[in-house]
């Protein structure tokens, strides 16, 4: 008889994400990329000593990086998604099809943090999902594990599972026992 015993605790809920294969070079048209890239350095050079200045940086940047992304007709863009997510890794519907083993980057704006973050991971499995309506877009369930060596960004992803999961309990007891509360 085998146990099966995750490493990081799983939760269910709603992300900005966007997802791309590795084989694809970001987007040469994008002349907004350096630029965020810079901001997003100056954000981290700033934060120690200016924390509201910083914070406010971080706002605008991510303001100007989601009307970005609504106008974009990229594949790639980054948009609100179901997703399951762990320090481990991530399962989410996509209309694209990617080969088991292949290398993704997944960009996430987690609500912990309010800055992206890009997380590359390995694709487990990808298996069609049925549709219920013929009109419907064909729908993948996409799985993939985050690849060794990216501590810092993992430790925000487990950091914002967690702060999930306490919600969700905090619920449930209010639920169960609002004289907790």
């Amino acid at each position: 008889m085998s146990i099966e015993r995750r490493e990081y605790f799983r939760v269910d809920t709603s992300l900005i994400m966007g997802w791309r294969p590795l084989s694809l070079e970001p987007a040469d048209e994008d002349p907004l990329l350096e630029i965020n890239q810079q901001v997003g350095q100056a954000i981290i050079e700033y934060a120690p000593e200016h924390s509201a200045l910083a914070h406010l940086m971080t706002l605008l940047n991510n303001k100007i990086d989601a009307v970005r992304d609504e106008l974009s007709v990229s594949e790639n863009r980054r948009r609100k998604r179901r997703v399951n997510i762990s320090g481990s890794g991530i399962a989410f519907n996509t209309t694209r099809v990617s080969d088991r083993g292949s290398e993704i980057e997944v960009s996430l704006l987690l609500p912990t943090t309010n800055t992206p973050i890009a997380v590359t991971a390995e694709v487990v499995t990808c298996q069609r999902v049925p549709v219920e309506r013929n009109d419907e877009q064909e729908q993948f369930r996409l799985r993939a594990r985050y690849q060794e060596g990216q501590d810092a960004l993992t430790e925000q992803i487990v950091h914002f599972v967690s702060r999930i999961q306490q919600q969700i309990l905090a619920e449930r007891r209010h639920l169960t026992n609002p004289e907790l509360l």
